[in-house]
Order: structure tokens, then sequence, then C-alpha cells
């Protein structure tokens, strides 16, 4: 981490690119020849990386990505090279025919033929040095009419040869090294034919060579400048690339690891429910004394109390086995029409023993014509019991739990369960929906439970479509509204009798 926060700092200061170690093996980057590491430390002026490995897959990556482009300026430099023909009728036209037959019959067939040349099927990267030559091509051309041109012609097209310059450097994106190495030797060449085969006055060699130079300088250093930035932006990609495969690697990890974790209690929990439910069933004939009477009522009690205990048990068992289930997404519906208000008043029938002996007053109350729903009825029962007995657990004696079903605002299906009770912090509201969460106050340490509950509730509200919100008030009471969506419900009639409330 040190070191590539430190080659991130040299990049940015402008010494050299990052120094980023990166896996290429063929885990790390699909299938890469080098399965060790590679360093992106660049030369300072060539800006070559120094790792052989790591300059190999920039060029590739670049030559895929800048090739298209890299055709379209050869073909476009040879359109320009015949069009500028025009110009040889009026500044050289004691050479007008020697200087056709160099654009057309030379310098553009050149051109057109390198690009042919690059969509041959074993043409890649590695032949970068015949574009390349597509840059001299032009600048020789014209380096050959100079020297058979006469005064005033010969000393007019340096101005073409600083076109070309310009256009070659400021267009190239493969290699800067080819850019400057082609831009000096049509300099050299030009030099050459101006002081030796057809000789200049000197001050016109003087400003041709002083602008020459300067675009020189200037477009290469504008080349320069642009292959850097372009070397930079692969080194980012690849350490993008590699951070992500790490991170889909890490996630593959941990999935296995989520899968051995729910395999692991699906197994515990059948292990675990087959002595539980013996424990349960006999513990309950003992408690009632089915085969005769036992002659201390101590047993009878204890025996209820091991029945309670492994009914608790159970439970608890059941909604780690469901939460998995959930997270894993294997937890499926069982969906049928189900009537929510009958569903509502088994279950209030269930709990108001209960409630009468914590001594809460529990209520339950239909606000409007409430439709059927699509539904698996285990987890719809599920939810209601989850949420009423958190409601009695926390609401102290003489509060209050009230239960109401009504259509919202939205026109979907809502139940709103209300307590009285010791109420959440704001700061812990979102924090109760996580697994074995409890908040820390009076709640965890004077209660049971694993906090499986509301997590649970909403993996189910999940599945079904539908939300739970939870709004509470620290020492006044919590209210959680759960709700599912109008495309859940069904139209089936209502059989004979009567809705209830109480």
């Amino acid at each position: 981490m040190e070191s590539r926060q430190q080659g991130s700092n040299e990049r940015a200061s402008g010494r050299h690119a990052p120094a980023l170690l990166t896996g290429r093996g063929p885990d790390a980057h699909g299938g890469a020849a080098n399965s060790g590491t590679m360093s992106y430390d660049m030369h300072p002026i060539t800006m070559g990386f120094l790792d052989p490995q790591a300059e190999e897959a920039y060029r590739q990556d670049n030559y895929e990505r800048q090739i298209d482009f890299t055709r379209f300026c050869i073909v476009a430099g040879a359109v320009i090279m015949a069009v500028l023909g025009v110009l040889d009728y009026f500044i050289v036209p004691d050479i007008l025919f020697e200087a056709w037959f160099i654009r057309f019959g030379l310098v553009c067939p050149l051109l057109l033929g390198i690009v042919a040349l690059s969509y041959a099927p074993w043409f890649s990267h590695r032949h970068q040095f015949w574009l390349s030559f597509s840059m001299a091509t032009p600048g020789l051309g014209v380096v050959a009419m100079i020297a058979l041109a006469d005064a005033p012609g010969s000393y007019l097209y340096y101005g073409g040869l600083i076109a070309i310059i310009c256009f070659s450097a400021c267009l190239w994106r493969l290699n800067f090294v080819y850019s400057l190495t082609w831009a000096l030797a049509t300099f050299t060449a030009y030099e050459s034919v101006a002081l030796f085969i057809n000789p200049q006055p000197e001050n016109v060699l003087i400003n041709n060579t002083t602008f020459m130079l300067l675009g020189i300088a200037t477009c290469n250093f504008l080349n320069y400048v642009h292959e850097r930035q372009m070397r930079s932006a692969f080194v980012d990609h690849e350490r993008l690339k590699s951070e992500r495969e790490r991170s889909e690697e890490l996630l593959e990890q941990s999935e296995t690891a989520n899968r051995a974790k729910n395999d692991f209690l699906a197994i515990m929990s059948h292990e675990l429910r087959t002595p539980l439910n013996a424990i349960i069933g006999f513990s309950e004939i003992i408690a009632t004394q089915m085969f005769g009477p036992i002659n201390n009522d101590r047993y009878a009690d204890y025996a209820t109390d091991i029945r309670n205990s492994g009914s608790h048990l159970l439970s608890i068992i059941n909604d780690i086995l469901d939460l998995s289930k959930a997270e894993a997404g294997k937890l499926e519906l069982d969906e049928d029409a189900l009537d929510p208000v009958e569903a509502l008043n088994q279950t209030m029938r269930m709990f108001r023993p209960r409630a009468g002996e914590l001594k809460i007053k529990l209520t339950f109350r239909v606000r409007d014509d409430i439709p059927w729903l699509l539904a698996d009825h285990r987890l719809f029962n599920q939810v209601v019991i989850n949420l009423t007995s958190n409601a009695l657990k926390f609401t102290p004696e003489g509060g209050q739990v009230g239960v109401e079903l009504g259509l919202s605002d939205d026109g979907e299906l809502e139940l709103k369960i209300e307590d009285t009770g010791i109420g959440i912090d704001d700061a812990d509201v979102e924090r109760v929906f996580e697994p074995f969460v409890q908040v820390e106050n009076a709640m965890s340490r004077t209660q049971q439970g694993t906090g499986l509950g509301l997590p649970l509730v909403r993996k189910i509200m999940a599945l079904h479509g539908g939300e739970v919100r939870l709004e509470s008030r620290k020492g006044t009471g919590t209210s959680v509204y759960v709700t599912f969506p109008r495309s859940r419900f069904v139209d089936v009639p209502v059989e004979d009798g009567m809705r209830w409330a109480t």
C-alpha cells in the first residue's frame, strides 16, 4: 500500500509514473502470459516502462485502441498531399511533372499501401515501425522537391515541411519516440539539401531552420505530454482492473463461505429439531400427566419449563434457518389466496392470554374493506407473530399494544402495530433490522431475544414486494408499518361469516 501511494505521489509531481505492482497471472488478468508481478515505473525521457512485459502490454493495448484513428490519419495525409499538388503549378512550375510524380506516383501510393498493409492478419503492435514510416514519407517527398526546384520555389516549400511535421506529431498516438525520430530525420534531410545539394541564401536558411525547429519542439512536446497521459491512464486502468478482480475474488470467497454457513445451519437445524421435538413432546406428556399423576408437583412444573425452553429454542432455530435461506435467496414463497383479517383474528386469539398475563391491553381494529392477498400463509403469520411478540415483550405492565389493518393513502394494504413500550433511539432504528443486533439499552439487558425477528420480517416483506417501516421515540413507544403492494390483491369472494375485530 505504501509503494502504491509513493508511486501516485511521484506521478503527480511529474518525476515518473506510479510504481505499481499488479498481478498478471492467469487468475489475475484472464490468462496473461506473466504469472508474476509487473512494475509500471517509466523511463523519464522515453516514457517506456522499465518492465518489458509492462511495455508489451501497453503497446498492445494502445495499438488496439488507436489503430483505426492512425489509419484515418495516414489516409487523410495522403489526401492532403494530393490536394496540395495544385500549389505545384504556381510555386514550382519548373519541376511540375517531377513534383507530381513524387506526390501521386510515390508518396500517396506508399501511404495508402501502408494502410493496406496494416490490415494483414499478421500485422500487430510489433510492426508499428511501418506505420510510423508514414510520418517521414510526405516530408522526404517535399525535401526531394526542394532539392529539384529552382528559387524561389525551393525557399517556400519549407512551410510544407512544417505543416507535415505538425500534422504527424499532433495526430500520432502510438509512440512519442517514433514521432521525434522521423521529425528529426526530415529536418536533417532538409538541412542537407539546403546546405549542399540546392544551397539557399543564409538569411533564408536561418529563417526556415528556426521555424522548423520551433515547430518540431512545440509539436513533439505536446505529443510527449499526450503519451505520458495515455500511459498514466493505462496504469490507472490496470490498477482498477486488478482491484476489481481482487474484489470479485473476495466476493466469491465470501459467497462460498456463506454457502458453507447455510449448509451448516441447514444440517444443524435438522439435527437439533429432531431431539428438540422429542424433548418438547415428552415434556408435554409429563407436564399434563397423560399417563397418570406425578407424586411431586414440582416434577410437572419442571417438565413445563423444559417444554417452554425447548419451544423457545426451536423457534430460534427456525428463525435462523429462515433468515439464512432468505439471505441465500433460497427462501421461496408458497403463495395462495389469504384473508388478512381472518389470519390476524387467529393470531390475536393466540396472543390475548399472553397479553393478559403481562397486564397489557391488546386491541385489533380493521379500518377499511380489506382485500384478499396472494401471499405465503406461514410467512404472513410469521410477520405478525414477530412484530406482535416484540411489541408485547418491550411494553411495560399497564401499557397498550394496538394492531390495525387498513389501506394506506396509496391504496396499499397497511398493517400497523403500535405499542407504548420503551422505544428506540433514532440512531438505532436501522440497526435493529440487522441480524443479531440488539440496541444497547435496557431492552437488551432485561429481555430475551436473538435479534432475528425484525431482519426476518424485512426479508419476508421483500419477497412479497412490500416494505417495513419503523418509527419510534425513546421512552414513548414504537410503531411498525408493514405494507403489501396492490399487485398482491386478489379478488376472492368472502365466505359466509363475519370479519370481526375487538
